[in-house]
């Protein structure tokens, strides 16, 4: 009987999942468990944080929404963890979730660019996105303004600030804040909002000062400490929320000197110099068509203007106005590389659209801002999550050649079918043997009991069981 059981073994054995390549190879790839120990993730007794977190990353993989849809789904063998042992990790303000991010973020960029090579086009983008919420007990939850939705809209909820590095090829989240903006109206409602005491000095407090500060500011935070860490690009790419003269003066000063802002740019009342006279962006438009330097871009099939201009306390900046097709408004770009043709701005600043595809596969495939829990450290923990397995997937993704994380998740759900259905098949083989063992047990024709308790039979069990999912979680613990 040893023979046949080799062969079922070694089939088993040599068919690879990618959801298990995702867990094992990709996170002993990026020795996650040795980073939870260096940024300082520590637990007194029980699971190991490494653990804990792997299996939250993980949910999103099993197409699961939360902790506890996990144990409430077929997927509750997977480990012997309770879902306390996850709510203490993810409620814990001393988690330093950032350390690990950037973590994670540095091992991918040593993993897939050891030289440090600068692309052409590398770019740190600053954007943010809603994160809708339902509960107005979530601690500091607030009306936020939606402006995709339109301008009376607002929602209850946070609003969610990334950067993110583009380093010629993939995005990778490098760090994050939640912000609150309009408090609640009624008194009763922000009077029954969440409240925790926390140590002035832990990881959530940090978090919880920075939700109230304004966007810019923690942006620009963020920014230098992405450059202090030693991340590094040619361009700062900015919608025009954040195209203040402060932000552009900030980048300029505090990084290093062949980094350039591309922004978009709104036509307010801020002054330019040219040819000696202070003109705002409107009267400026004016005076270029009054002199007729208009010109066209065939490849996309745009009309514009470009001119250098001084910007008092910058510097020179090249200033580019373009009419798109169908468009009735002109469009204002700023750059301080002043030797940027037009088209060449276009480009780079087209690589700005990483982030908001990134955004947008978060929230379908990873279920970035489903997290309903109370807790601000829950929500954060939620989110780091989301962006850790992004930089897993990501790496994944590039050294598979896949074009898409839908393409990702569309051979995972695949394959989560087929385990299902092979371990479905086994209980019903299972459920035969105990019927046709207890069936023979009774009139007596043989002792078929002691072959259910056999080494063979326990053999067998054992090898289907540890083919699928189920004892996963522990496996990796010993592979990190």
């Amino acid at each position: 009987m040893r023979k046949p059981i080799q062969e079922i073994q070694k089939v088993l054995q040599t068919h690879n999942y990618s959801l298990t390549n995702i867990i094992f190879e990709v996170m002993k790839t990026f020795k996650l468990k040795s980073l939870c120990c260096q940024v300082g993730f520590r637990k007194l007794d029980g699971y190991s944080a490494s653990e804990i977190i792997t299996l939250i990353m993980v949910l999103p993989l099993m197409l699961l929404k939360s902790v506890n849809a996990l144990y409430k789904s077929e997927f509750l063998k997977v480990t012997a963890m309770k879902k306390d042992s996850i709510y203490r990790l993810k409620n814990n303000e001393r988690m330093p979730w950032r350390s690990l991010l950037i973590a994670v973020a540095k091992q991918f960029r040593q993993l897939v660019n050891p030289e440090k090579e600068l692309a052409g086009n590398s770019a740190f983008i600053l954007d943010d996105t809603t994160e809708a919420k339902t509960g107005r007990r979530i601690e500091h939850i607030s009306m936020i303004h939606d402006h995709v939705a339109g301008k009376k809209t607002h929602k209850l909820g946070f609003k969610n600030l990334t950067l993110g590095l583009f380093d010629g090829k993939s995005f990778t989240p490098l760090d994050f804040s939640l912000h609150s903006e309009k408090p609640l109206k009624k008194a009763r409602h922000r009077k029954e909002q969440f409240r925790k005491q926390r140590g002035c000095k832990s990881a959530g407090a940090k978090r919880i000062r920075e939700c109230n500060i304004d966007k810019i500011t923690g942006g620009l935070n963020m920014l230098k400490r992405a450059i202090k860490h030693g991340f590094r690009a040619k361009y700062v790419l900015v919608d025009s929320w954040f195209s203040s003269k402060e932000f552009i003066l900030t980048v300029r000063e505090s990084a290093p000197k062949s980094m350039h802002v591309i922004c978009g740019i709104r036509k307010d009342k801020r002054n330019y110099v040219y040819n000696g006279i202070s003109l705002n962006a409107k009267q400026l438009l004016s005076t270029l068509k009054k002199e007729g330097k208009e010109k066209r871009c065939r490849k996309r099939n745009t009309r514009y203007f470009e001119v250098v201009m001084t910007y008092e306390g910058i510097g020179d900046v090249k200033l580019y106005f373009c009419r798109f097709p169908y468009q009735k408004e002109w469009r204002l770009f700023l750059s301080t590389d002043t030797s940027l043709s037009f088209l060449s701005m276009m480009e780079i600043y087209a690589v700005r659209w990483t982030i908001e595809v990134f955004f947008k596969e978060a929230k379908q495939h990873l279920k970035l801002g489903t997290c309903q829990s109370r807790d601000f450290d829950a929500q954060i923990a939620h989110v780091s999550t989301c962006y850790l397995l992004y930089i897993f997937l990501v790496y994944f993704r590039r050294i598979n050649d896949y074009e898409s994380l839908g393409g990702v998740f569309e051979m995972i759900k695949d394959e989560l079918v087929e385990k299902n259905l092979a371990e479905r098949l086994w209980e019903m083989f299972d459920e035969l043997l105990q019927v046709i063992i207890e069936g023979m047990a009774n009139h007596g024709f043989v002792d078929i009991l002691e072959f259910k308790d056999s080494v063979e039979y326990l053999y067998i069990k054992e090898l289907f069981e540890h083919s699928f999912l189920n004892n996963q979680l522990q496996i990796l613990e010993k592979a990190c």
